[in-house]
């Protein structure tokens, strides 16, 4: 088997059938490539349909989080290279076979992106240096809105992704990277529950000499936010709570201590006023929940 392709589903249905559709119309090696379905606790029946022998499902009763879910269907998987992709995607003609070509005659390169493009043909900018304190607080803050070139994020808005190029990280709604190379990282951290995963494994990847590469040759589409855009508060739980494990992990004590003391006092009333400002009282409720849950789990964690 040349490629395994990891989907993972939470309750996102309609875009994993969606994203296989477009996977076996263009699938030039259709014996070389195995999908393989996570389905981390949506119980749902509509995806038991799927599995055949070219699709394989695994069922986890309870969500057991994004990383744990890959790691899990990378166990099942049977391939020299490891696709993880998105839901909420959908491959074009060739991008499975310039994926896999581009992987075999570059043997240096660990880890392999592509562009991304929305509705629009827009281009996404989908990759990111490392976080740092100083670079989440540009974020935060918004500074990078007002001037990207001045004000740097980790997200490297201020640069257009209209050529291939090695870069820090690529985001993890299109990962492909060898086998050998996952099972030598020991996969996907799961201390994070969902988000910065991937970041993780990436800095771990090009800490032990690892090169990652992202590719325009090729791309796919991506409905950015799709699979969870109902789970608005959850989603700022699950990023809050995972820079802080990010942060805890990588960081000096004394910068983890200022991101904590950043993200945990001050953040709220900033994304608070922002929100005033934009009349946007809907999502105030959905905001103040957001960090009741990280609050929450703060004391649970600390007990």
């Amino acid at each position: 088997m040349k490629l395994s392709i990891i989907i993972v589903n939470y309750f996102s249905e309609d875009f994993v059938l969606k994203c296989i559709r477009s996977i076996n119309q263009y699938n030039f090696i259709k014996d070389s490539i195995e999908i393989i379905i996570v389905d981390n606790g949506s119980n749902t029946r509509i995806l038991n349909e799927l599995e055949s022998s070219s699709i394989k499902l695994i069922t986890n009763k309870v969500n057991k989080g994004f990383g744990a879910a890959c790691n899990l269907g990378f166990e099942r998987s049977n391939a020299e290279y490891v696709l993880f992709l998105n839901p909420d995607t959908r491959v074009f003609k060739e991008t499975l076979q310039k994926a896999i070509s581009f992987m075999e005659r570059n043997p240096d390169v660990t880890v392999l992106g592509c562009q991304q493009v929305d509705e629009q043909n827009n281009i996404l900018k989908t990759c990111t240096t490392q976080l740092s304190l100083s670079k989440y607080i540009v974020k935060s803050l918004y500074l990078d809105k007002l001037s990207s070139k001045i004000f740097k994020s980790h997200q490297m808005s201020y640069w257009n992704h209209m050529h291939s190029r090695f870069v820090d990280h690529v985001m993890g709604s299109f990962y492909m990277i060898k086998s050998s190379d996952f099972i030598k990282m020991k996969g996907f951290d799961e201390n994070f529950f969902v988000y910065y995963e991937d970041l993780d494994l990436s800095k771990r990847i090009i800490q032990n000499g690892g090169k990652i590469f992202y590719n325009t040759d090729f791309k796919i589409y991506h409905k950015a936010g799709g699979s969870s855009k109902n789970f608005k508060a959850h989603r700022l739980f699950y990023s809050l709570d995972a820079t802080l494990v990010y942060g805890k992990k990588h960081f000096s004590k004394y910068k983890y201590r200022l991101l904590a003391l950043f993200i945990l006092g001050l953040e709220p009333f900033l994304r608070f006023a922002l929100l005033i400002l934009k009349l946007d009282f809907k999502d105030i409720k959905q905001m103040s929940l957001g960090f009741k849950l990280l609050y929450a789990k703060r004391v649970l964690d600390e007990n």
